[in-house]
């Protein structure tokens, strides 16, 4: 048994098929597919059923495929050990970002490794919460940028800065007449959502709390995927929307800026967080990251208010 056969057969487990997985490791289906069976001789099962398609794994496969992540993740760690001693940044590194995070950080972090890290090759990709959890335990994502807290004892979570919301109102909705709102003022039949799978859409519930009960009365639903297209549509068809509030500095229109209201106290606030997986030990790595995320963020994001902000805890 070797950690080259391990690696082999999760990532068959991850494609679902013989010839990506070997395309994804840089050898031949032939080379690939002889290692694996090798394995399963040597160990006396089948890991995987070769009758389904797309191929998937026995049920003692998959145990083995989850036990042979674990060790190849303990051998990356060991391999850690030693770059932690010099402290250098990593040469490639994957990051994941959830989507309502992604237009406000991706070209800042993206700008900052070019300037300052020319030498390490970033691949950023925007993930679902749930989605990128996954990725980075499975180790196909060294970093996520994610808002927390998660409550997950196989990650570790690194708070970066702390973000309020705001309200995006439709000029006409009575809600304009007040320069500050509050959570108590927000009711379901006027608010746009995300779609389901975004944890903003948790968030922006959580908000409005039992007031999900209320019943729209004439009023369509949409659930978008996308932040914008939700104020699009309370520019077009009224109500409101909740959103970040670097997503709201991104608004450059001075017309659209008088339509954002902020929150009385304790103002609604999301953790944003770099997590990463218990193995992952390059410590200069992350310390660049966050300083990359932090730039040019007001001091008063660094560090929870207390007594004037209310964290909101999200469920996926």
């Amino acid at each position: 048994m070797t950690l080259t056969q391990l690696g082999y057969i999760v990532a068959v487990a991850q494609h679902r098929h013989f010839g990506a997985a070997a395309e994804s490791c840089f050898v031949t289906q032939p080379t690939l597919s002889m290692q694996i069976q090798k394995l399963e001789e040597e160990l006396g099962i089948e890991i995987f059923d070769r009758t389904h398609q797309p191929i998937k794994t026995t049920p003692l496969g998959a145990q083995l495929v989850e036990q042979a992540q674990i060790v190849l993740a303990e051998a990356e760690k060991m391999k850690a050990l030693s770059a932690d001693e010099t402290d250098t940044i990593a040469s490639t590194i994957q990051i994941g970002i959830i989507p309502t995070l992604s237009p406000s950080l991706a070209p800042k972090l993206v700008s900052d490794f070019r300037k300052n890290h020319p030498q390490t090759e970033i691949s950023l990709e925007e993930i679902q919460t749930k989605d990128l959890m996954a990725r980075i335990k499975e180790g196909s994502v060294d970093v996520g940028v994610l808002v927390t807290p998660l409550d997950d004892p196989h990650i570790i979570e690194r708070p970066i800065f702390y973000e309020p919301f705001c309200l995006y109102v439709s000029p006409d909705h009575v809600l304009t007449k007040k320069k500050f709102v509050d959570s108590d003022d927000l009711q379901l039949n006027d608010l746009w959502l995300l779609s389901e799978g975004h944890c903003f859409r948790d968030q922006a519930l959580k908000i409005c709390g039992d007031r999900r009960k209320n019943k729209a009365t004439g009023k369509a639903f949409f659930e978008s995927g996308s932040l914008e297209t939700l104020r699009k549509m309370v520019d077009q068809d009224g109500g409101y929307t909740l959103m970040p509030a670097l997503a709201v500095a991104d608004i450059e229109e001075s017309r659209r800026k008088k339509q954002v209201r902020e929150f009385n106290s304790p103002i609604p606030t999301r953790e944003v967080s770099l997590v990463y997986s218990r193995v992952f030990k390059r410590k200069a790595t992350l310390e660049a990251i966050v300083k990359a995320l932090q730039a040019g963020l007001p001091p008063t994001y660094l560090k929870p208010q207390m007594g004037r902000t209310e964290r909101i805890r999200i469920s996926d």
